[in-house]
C-alpha cells in the first residue's frame, strides 16, 4: 500500500473508538488479500432507499457508518454471534470530495430508533442484532433521512489486543470506575488519573457511561482515537503493525470494495482534509418504563441538513419530513416496540435488505434452475429435506435482542450486568435519575 492510501485510511480513522483505528492498521498494512478476506460481497450490492443508483467514490459524495460489536467466549457459549450481536458503537460519517471534509456523527447505542427490519421502534444497538449491518445502515437512515452508503463493522476484541500489541496508550482518567472485564468474567477497576493503560483498561474507558452519559463516552472515545493514531504513527510502533493485521485480520467486515477504498484514497489526500465532529442532542427519557436517549427533533433536523449539505442533497425545511414527528403528531410520543401505522412511513423506512434479497433470490433461482436440469434425480430428495433442516437451524438462532441473556447470567455477575440494558430502572423509581447498566 503506498503512503497515499494508507494517510487516507487514517484520516477515516477519526470515527470510532476502535473501529476505524484497527482497521485502517489492517488496510494500509496489510495485502490485497487481507482486504479482500473482510470483504462481505453479499452486501456490496446494497443501495440506500435514498439514492437512485450506487454513489461512486471517485466523485461523489459518500457515507460510512463504522459499527463495534462486543463478542467474546463467554458470549459465545450462550448462543451470541457476531451476525446477532448488538452494536457497542455507532459512528456515521460523510466525505465530501469539494470540500475535502469528513464529518462524524457520535450515535449513542440506547437511541430510540424507528427499525426498518422489524418495523417499529427500538434502541438503535438492536438494529444489527435484527438483521445485521444492512438493518442498522436502514435505521440510521430512517432516523436522519440521510443515505448511508458503507459500513465498516469490526469486533472490539481486536481492540484490545492491538493497544496491548502497541505497548498502551497514555490517559488521563476521569473518575474512579469499574466495568466488566474483556470477557465477561469479572470486573476492571480503573483509578482516576493521567496514567498508562493497557487493553482491557482502555477499552473499560472507552465503554464507561455510568457515571455521566452515553455522550460525554463518546468525547472520551473520541479523544482515545487521536491517542491510538499517535501512537500508531511513531516509527517504533511500525514494527509491531504486522502482528496487529494478524490479530484483527479476522475480526471485520465492511461492503467497500478494494477499488472503492482506493477511490477514497485518491480522492481526499489531495490536499488537506477538513475534519467536523458532531452529536445528536437529547434527553434521558422512559417510555414503557424503559431507559432511551431521546433525541430532539429539532437536533435531528439540523444534524440531518448539515449532513445532507455534506452529500450535496437539498435542505430539509418541513420538520414533517422526519418519521420522529410524524409519530409523535400521530401517537403523541414515541412508541417503542409497537407496529407502527404504515401512513406514516416513507420511503427511506423501507427495509433496504428485502430489494437485495428480492435480486439475489431472482439470480439464484435462475442458478438453481439450471442446477436442477443437470441434477440426478435422486438426489433432489435428499437436497430438499437438507434445505428443511437449515431451515429449521436458522429459526432457533434469530432471537429477538430483548429476549438474549448475557453470558454474564452464567459467571455469577450481578443484575447489573446480566440483563439486557432495556431493563433500565423504572421511572417512578429511585432510579429513575440513573443510565443504566446493562450490557455493552
Amino acid at each position: 500500500m503506498n503512503k497515499l492510501f494508507k494517510y487516507l485510511l487514517i484520516l477515516l480513522s477519526l470515527g470510532l473508538v476502535v473501529i476505524p483505528v484497527i482497521y485502517t492498521i489492517m488496510l494500509f498494512k496489510a495485502s490485497q488479500g487481507a482486504i479482500d478476506d473482510s470483504f462481505n460481497g453479499s452486501d456490496s450490492n446494497r443501495k440506500s432507499n435514498l439514492r437512485d443508483s450506487k454513489v461512486n467514490p471517485s466523485k461523489d459524495p459518500v457515507s460510512i457508518l463504522f459499527l463495534g460489536i462486543d463478542e467474546n467466549e463467554q458470549r459465545k457459549k450462550n448462543g451470541q454471534s457476531a451476525s446477532k450481536s448488538r452494536t457497542d458503537a455507532m459512528i456515521f460519517s460523510t466525505l465530501n470530495p469539494d470540500t475535502q471534509q469528513l464529518r462524524m456523527l457520535s450515535i449513542p447505542r440506547d437511541t430510540i430508533s424507528y427499525i426498518p427490519k422489524v418495523g417499529y421502534y427500538d434502541k438503535i444497538t438492536h438494529a444489527h442484532a435484527f438483521g445485521g449491518p444492512i438493518a442498522s445502515m436502514d435505521a440510521v437512515e430512517g432516523t436522519l433521512n440521510v443515505p448511508v452508503d458503507y459500513y465498516v463493522r469490526i469486533n472490539m476484541l481486536a481492540f484490545v489486543d492491538a493497544v496491548n500489541e502497541l505497548d498502551g496508550i497514555y490517559y488521563d482518567v476521569p473518575y474512579n470506575l469499574s466495568e466488566p472485564n474483556t470477557n465477561d468474567t469479572g470486573k476492571i477497576k480503573v483509578k482516576k488519573g493521567y496514567q498508562k493503560l493497557n487493553g482491557d483498561e482502555a477499552l473499560a474507558v472507552a465503554r464507561t457511561r455510568h457515571n455521566d452519559s452515553d455522550l460525554k463516552r463518546g468525547q472520551r472515545q473520541m479523544e482515545l482515537i487521536k491517542l491510538l493514531i499517535a501512537k500508531a504513527q511513531k516509527q517504533n510502533s511500525f514494527s509491531k503493525l504486522d502482528d496487529v493485521i494478524k490479530i484483527v485480520g479476522n475480526n471485520s467486515k465492511h461492503n467497500l470494495s478494494s477499488d472503492e477504498v482506493k477511490s477514497l484514497a485518491t480522492t481526499y489526500l489531495k490536499s488537506n482534509l477538513d475534519i467536523e465532529t458532531t452529536q445528536l442532542e437529547g434527553e434521558d427519557d422512559y417510555l414503557n418504563n424503559v431507559y432511551y436517549y431521546n433525541p430532539d427533533i429539532n437536533s435531528i433536523m439540523k444534524t440531518s441538513n448539515l449532513l445532507r449539505k455534506d452529500l450535496d442533497l437539498p435542505k430539509i425545511e418541513d420538520a414533517d419530513k422526519f418519521l420522529n414527528q410524524r409519530v409523535t403528531d400521530f401517537y403523541g410520543t414515541l412508541v417503542p416496540q409497537t407496529e407502527i401505522d404504515q401512513s406514516l412511513l416513507r420511503k427511506n423506512q423501507q427495509d433496504s435488505s428485502q430489494s437485495e434479497d428480492e435480486s439475489n433470490d431472482e439470480s439464484n433461482t435462475n442458478q438453481q434452475q439450471n442446477d436442477t436440469q443437470n441434477m440426478d434425480p435422486n438426489m433432489q430428495q435428499d437436497d430438499s429435506q437438507n434445505s428443511d433442516q437449515n431451515m429449521q437451524q436458522d429459526n432457533s438462532q434469530n432471537m429477538d435482542p430483548n429476549m438474549q441473556q448475557n453470558g454474564n447470567n452464567q459467571s455469577g455477575q450481578s443484575n447489573e450486568t446480566q440483563n439486557n440494558d432495556q431493563m433500565a430502572p423504572s421511572a417512578d423509581t429511585n432510579q429513575s435519575n440513573q443510565m443504566p447498566t446493562g450490557q455493552y
